[in-house]
Formats: structure tokens, sequence, C-alpha cells
């Protein structure tokens, strides 16, 4: 069942996405709270997860302007955020832009509706809301597409990757993972039940290790695993060349916020 934003703000949003939310809604947030949020690194997560293996390779980065979503929208603009779905020139490749928003898997598979030769789906997400991300990761599967990732696919955006028939990434993409929460009174991240997130990748083939590694990341940090360990785990089949499917690029110069492939 698909979350969705109610008075109670019972979310489970990527910690990239929900502070843009706190912009959008002109949210304050103490000084003290920025810092314990985008001052995270390396070094950090080491100190607050002692549990994780030191072999278990770890890359955190700020969740501020660094953050390619940042890119995509102005500040207080949330309706910019919406993902933008472009396709390639020879109809068989979709690119998804954006955080997963309330609809975007309805809009999705009216897209593969009208355009029945899709083959893959190109995702570029830091995230969004769960209940979306698993309809649209149902409808991937549905469609037999391939999922691919050339830039980054974060938090919730890795509940749809999984669900690919075959799972490739880009030499120098990143793949990044935490635990589920909610926000709750005055904004505060809470940890909830992963039982969900914890379903949908043991059913994609993920090792149980390995969901039970990146489901223990706090919500205020992110794990970047790399490729050799994202193979031997079962979330990526095929690492490839970074211009492997530069062929299937829509035109990017043209796109602009409201301009997304529809169904006609």
């Amino acid at each position: 069942m698909r979350l969705r934003l109610s008075m109670t703000r019972r979310l489970r949003l990527s910690m990239a996405h929900r502070l843009r939310l706190s912009v959008a809604h002109r949210l304050r947030l103490t000084a003290a709270g920025l810092l314990a949020l985008l001052g995270t690194g390396t070094a950090g997560l080491a100190a607050a997860r002692p549990d994780l293996p030191e072999d278990v390779p770890q890359r955190v980065e700020p969740l501020s302007g660094a953050s390619p979503a940042a890119r995509w929208a102005s500040d207080g603009d949330a309706a910019a955020t919406e993902a933008w779905l472009d396709l390639g020139p020879d109809g068989r490749d979709l690119h998804l832009t954006g955080d997963l928003t309330e609809g975007v898997a309805d809009r999705v598979a009216a897209l593969l509706g009208a355009h029945p030769g899709v083959v893959r789906i190109h995702l570029t997400s830091d995230g969004g809301l769960v209940g979306e991300a698993l309809a649209l990761g149902a409808v991937v599967a549905a469609h037999g597409l391939a999922t691919h990732v050339a830039d980054i696919c974060a938090s919730a955006c890795t509940l749809v990757y999984v669900r690919g028939r075959g799972r490739s990434l880009a030499a120098g993409a990143r793949l990044g993972f935490h635990g589920p929460y909610e926000v709750g009174l005055f904004d505060a991240a809470r940890p909830v039940d992963a039982a969900p997130e914890r379903t949908a990748y043991l059913n994609a083939g993920l090792t149980p290790d390995f969901v039970a590694r990146a489901l223990a990341i706090r919500a205020a940090d992110m794990w970047m695993p790399e490729p050799g360990l994202l193979r031997a785990a079962g979330v990526v089949t095929e690492v490839v060349a970074a211009d492997r499917f530069a062929a299937s690029l829509p035109d990017r110069a043209a796109r602009r916020p409201g301009r997304q492939a529809r169904v006609p």
C-alpha cells in the first residue's frame, strides 16, 4: 500500500528529500540539527556504527548541495522535485530523474502502456516515498524491464532498482542504502519497522547479510558499498562502462521542469 502525505506526516523518505520538504514548508532546523544531519562523514559513520565490520566498504557523503537532486530543484520549490520522465531516441530506454513522489508509479505505468518498446529504465534519484518505490518496482518487474544507474540511486530508489530483470551499474555510479524512518513531531526522524524493505530486498535475491547491514544504517547516514560487494550480494548483475548506454540519452539540453514524457 502506498504511503501518502497526511496530517501526521508519517512518511518514509530519503533524508535528502526530507530536507527539501523542510525548506519548501519553511520549517526551521536548529544549527545543531543541521550539523547533525549534514556534517556526518565517513569517520562519523564509523563512530556512530561501531558494530559494522571494518572490512565493509563505507562511503558517506553530506546530504546537502552535493546531492544530485539539489541540482534539479531550487530551494523552496517543492513541485520542481517531481521526477522527470524522458524516452530515449530509439524508444527502448526510459530515463527517470528526480524524487519518487506520489503518482510516479502510475505515470511510468501509463507511459509504458503507450510505449511498449521500452526495455530498460535508467534511475537517477536520491529517494522519496517508500510506498511509491515499491509500487514502481512492481511496474518494472511486471514489464520485465532492466534497470540501470549511471549516476546515483539512493534510499527508496534502490527498491526500484532491485526489481530489474538485469541490473547494471555504470563505472563510478553509486547505490546508497539506509534504514527507513518516519517523520514525527517537530520533524524528528524515528526509525520504523523495516519489514517491507527487508522483504523486497530478499525477494529480489539480495543476500541476508547485506540486507541486514543496509537496513541497520541510521537515517542520517548513507552507505554506498563498492561495486564488488554489490555484485557479491546480488544487488548488481553487471558493472559497465560509463558510456555503455550513451546513445540512449535524451536531449538533456532541452529538458526543463514540466517537460516530461507524457502519454498522448
